[in-house]
């Protein structure tokens, strides 16, 4: 995806020439980043939940941008469904398409040289391992959030992604919404003074999944699903449901560990990276936190329940995270309160229940404070309606998406700085520089999962990069 030279652009000219009845079969980078119609070639990794509600939809709306052409699952049933649900789209387009590809292995998709960019929507713990990976082969990334597990590793896909110049989307998609730009933009230009607390609110899990062991199911590789986590038995509630009418249910795994954090990373990476945005500290972070939390203990499942966190910003701004609050974000200033939410959205309609609220989606203590204008001076933040063509939009210019590596890396760190409170009891001093704790016992977990051949230290060494944390 570079600039053409000249006899590279004649011999592009011929090929276009040849192929113009199906002109979505050209790779993009044959067309080069100039071309006004050209079609962003992508493969998705992960056909689960997130990816056949959100991303597959998302790209399959703007074929005149981007075209679905490899799929990637460990799980050949969840393989099967979505490569007929893409193949069933496009057959009722105009132009005519070649099928799509499937991959069992996401590393076999990489080295596909049709295939510009992906979407990672894999669990949790497969993040970081798959998109330095895709960074490594020369991809540009969409990334589901949270953006890591630890915050090393972390700080590691920051590096990498800027070290090979991709663009990297994180799905904080809140974002493209405008209410929470409004709410943001208005924080920051001090409609509402100076800011002395921030209240976040999101809901709880409950407890379950059930323990008995099962026989791996021949159509799952399930030691690849564990990737860099320690090895485990296989029941069906540790995954995800193995009936595929039911894949948008709510997987096992996203509250269990150590394959999710639970809600602090769930819905907090949504929550947290709107405090960071609105505090104007998105290249940083917050100096301590402290608080309490209930822990799962019927059943499977293993993740923290109820929450109670406290964070510490500079300028002694406290940062309240507790599920009793109503879902969303109220920044409280000494001059009023700005709220912003999804209002009754959520991600899935299998996600847990909110607490109820009569608050709006954007909301203030005095209307009059959304309705004022901004003058002509006033801090602007980056516009986007849709996240998924801001993505697209950032791979044609070579700009920054709405949640680039370093936004997504340090808005995560707060949901794992919370974590890491709630897993040792302990108060934490952060500092965000060092990207270190003051407990030796919190900072043995900042480090990177691996086992055997899953590991981020093998894969920069076998791309012969050197990145020190």
């Amino acid at each position: 995806m570079t600039s053409l030279t000249r006899r590279e652009f004649i011999q592009a000219g011929s090929l276009a020439g040849a192929t113009l009845a199906m002109p979505s079969l050209i790779p993009a980078r044959v067309l080069g980043q100039a071309a006004p119609s050209r079609i962003i070639q992508i493969g998705v990794i992960g056909c689960g939940r997130i990816a056949s509600s959100m991303e597959i939809p998302g790209i399959l709306r703007v074929p005149d941008q981007a075209r679905i052409v490899a799929l990637c699952d460990l799980d050949s049933k969840r393989l099967a469904v979505a490569q007929q649900k893409v193949d069933a789209a496009y057959a009722k387009g105009s132009a005519p398409a070649a099928p799509v590809k499937t991959f069992a292995c996401y590393r076999d998709m990489l080295r596909d040289g049709n295939v510009d960019a992906v979407m990672i929507c894999v669990p949790d713990h497969w993040h970081a391992l798959c998109a330095v990976e895709c960074a490594l082969a020369g991809k540009d990334i969409w990334l589901q959030k949270p953006f890591s597990q630890t915050i090393h590793e972390g700080r590691i896909l920051a590096e990498v992604v800027r070290r090979k110049g991709v663009i990297l989307q994180v799905g904080s998609q809140q974002r493209s919404s405008a209410q929470f730009r409004t709410g943001c933009e208005l924080v920051r230009n001090g409609r509402i003074g100076r800011i002395t607390r921030v209240e976040v609110g999101f809901g709880k899990d409950k407890d379950g999944g059930r323990k008995e062991e099962m026989p791996v199911p021949e159509n799952l590789d399930y030691d690849t699903w564990l990737g860099p986590t320690p090895l485990a038995y296989y029941t069906e509630d540790r995954v995800h449901n193995q009936d595929t009418s039911k894949i948008g249910s709510r997987p096992g795994w996203i509250q269990m560990e150590p394959y999710g954090w639970g809600m602090i990373t769930n819905w907090g990476a949504h929550h947290l990276d709107i405090v960071q945005w609105g505090l104007g500290m998105e290249d940083r972070g917050p100096l301590a936190v402290s608080g309490t939390c209930e822990w799962m203990d019927k059943g499977l499942w293993n993740a923290h329940r109820e929450f109670d966190l406290l964070y510490t910003y500079p300028g002694d701004i406290k940062v309240s995270v507790c599920y009793r609050y109503p879902n969303g974000v109220r920044f409280i200033g000494d001059e009023g309160w700005i709220f912003v939410s999804r209002g009754a959205a959520r991600v899935t309609a299998s996600d847990p229940s909110m607490p109820a609220t009569t608050l709006k989606a954007l909301d203030a203590s005095d209307p009059k404070l959304l309705s004022a204008p901004l003058d002509s001076n006033a801090v602007r933040l980056h516009v986007s309606d849709n996240h998924v063509t801001d993505w697209l939009n950032a791979i044609r210019s070579r700009t920054s998406a709405a949640t680039s590596a370093e936004i997504g890396h340090r808005s995560t760190s707060v949901c794992i700085l919370g974590h890491l409170c709630m897993k040792t009891g302990k108060s934490l001093k952060w500092d965000w520089q060092a990207e270190r704790t003051d407990n030796e016992e919190a900072n043995r977990l900042l480090v990177c999962q691996e086992r055997g051949a899953f590991s981020i230290a093998k894969a920069l060494q076998a791309a012969n990069l050197e990145i020190k944390v």
